[in-house]
């Protein structure tokens, strides 16, 4: 506990002095004790079951019907109504989640695109998800046109992304960033613009990474375990997480080697982080606890609840330690990170994502049949809309859970004691394929 009171008291904020130090003794038993006392709940592999995963007539049914939504967007009615969106979001999400190409759904895709301005706000932004994950190039004409004529900067935002990714050149970047000095701006669409600015700036550079043995000797003073979820900056290939004790240690077996588990960090439309949507921003998120869901994609495997900087208050994001109560949000969240990390470009993405808007980005499991992503190199895991999705591989005649991933993370976090934490999204590079459990041991070998 005296780590937690040292680690907070070195960061002054608008509370008095005297009022942390003589409170915070007594808030510390009364906070800490119950959740640190208390026996550690273990989820068992052989409870965990899905009929969802079941390869009978109602998953049959289930492909025949998304395949189907997608086709369908060929003829659905155009409009901007409410009656004609929902029908044409739920094709476009049929298309995007499960990345289906078919004659009749990339005719349907391209009848939305020439009709781009009769469609609702919603359903522009699903079709621009739809384009920038499935059609690279395809539609770099129709998208300059369309980053031309939007007055709205997430759908702005979204078409630049797409046309910069074509053709990366400092006269397009001069071009788009003349373009955003025209758009009406809330806060967080300018903090949205800040960091698609930066996206292009830094475009194909590779960021140098802190050294990890001071976040790691860092992450020890606040006395709470983390979970480094560590990626490519290509999302397309799988990271690994790891777990850190309370005490600073590493989590390994019997053996001595890092206990890891497989993450994806890609959503569906693989846009970037600051949109929503986007891949999984880096950054430092919040651990609240851990759930199941209803969602019948994500599946009864337990999730672990997250959150970002601005999406919740510093209370919360500090797990209530009265210290920082009123502390600044930017100035708590850099606390987190030792000096040599703060000039690390991926430290603010979460923080921003959170002023962005984003939110509801956890690390949960999936039941969606891996066969939609076959010949994928993400395959067998499944995008998601954001979150950190962990590989399951489920028996498709009973339902039970085969190997999770992401049950074995959400139990090697709750076996220690505290059932609260943090998550650290880290790009380790830009290589071509999954990380390894080789790389990880080179990276924490001091640790």
């Amino acid at each position: 506990m005296s780590s937690v009171v040292a680690f907070f008291c070195k960061y002054p904020h608008s509370a008095p002095f005297e009022f942390m130090c003589a409170k915070k003794i007594a808030f510390l038993v009364l906070m800490t004790c119950p959740f640190w006392l208390q026996a550690q709940l273990i989820y068992h592999k052989s409870a965990i079951k899905s009929a969802y995963v079941l390869a009978d007539e109602k998953a049959a049914l289930r492909k025949q019907k998304i395949i189907q939504q997608a086709n369908d967007l060929q003829n659905l009615p155009l409009g901007s109504s409410a009656e004609t969106s929902a029908p044409l979001e739920s094709g476009l999400w049929a298309v995007s989640q499960f990345m289906v190409r078919t004659p009749q759904s990339d005719s349907g895709v391209k009848r939305l695109v020439k009709n781009y301005e009769q469609l609702a706000p919603s359903v522009q932004r699903a079709l621009l998800e739809v384009l920038y994950g499935l059609y690279p190039t395809e539609f770099l004409p129709a998208i300059r046109s369309i980053a031309v004529q939007s007055t709205h900067p997430k759908n702005f935002a979204m078409a630049a992304a797409y046309w910069f990714r074509a053709q990366p050149t400092p006269e397009v970047r001069v071009r788009l960033e003349s373009l955003m000095e025209q758009l009406t701006c809330n806060e967080g669409q300018v903090v949205l613009l800040k960091n698609l600015r930066s996206f292009m700036a830094t475009y194909g550079q590779q960021s140098v990474l802190p050294s990890m043995d001071s976040l790691l000797a860092h992450q020890k003073v606040h006395g709470y375990k983390m979970v480094y979820s560590f990626q490519r900056k290509n999302r397309n290939y799988a990271g690994l997480a790891v777990v850190q004790n309370a005490d600073g240690s590493l989590m390994r077996d019997s053996s001595g080697r890092l206990r890891s588990f497989v993450q994806l960090a890609r959503s569906a439309s693989n846009l970037p982080w600051f949109i929503t949507n986007g891949s999984t921003p880096q950054g430092l998120f919040t651990i609240t606890g851990t759930a199941v869901s209803k969602n019948v994609f994500i599946g009864p495997t337990p999730n672990l609840q997250m959150a970002m900087m601005n999406e919740v208050n510093t209370a919360k994001f500090s797990h209530y330690f009265p210290p920082v109560f009123n502390a600044a949000p930017e100035r708590l969240y850099r606390a987190y990170f030792p000096a040599s990390w703060h000039q690390w470009l991926g430290m603010m993405e979460a923080f921003d994502a959170g002023k962005i808007g984003r939110t509801e980005i956890i690390a949960h499991g999936t039941t969606i049949s891996p066969d939609w992503f076959l010949g994928k190199p993400f395959y067998p895991i499944s995008p998601t809309l954001g979150c950190l999705c962990g590989r399951e591989i489920w028996d498709a005649t009973t339902g039970q859970i085969e190997q999770s991933d992401q049950l074995d993370l959400v139990n090697a976090f709750i076996e220690t004691k505290g059932t609260q934490g943090y998550v650290l999204v880290i790009n380790i590079d830009d290589g071509e394929g999954p990380v390894t459990n080789a790389e990880l041991e080179a990276l924490l070998k001091r640790w």
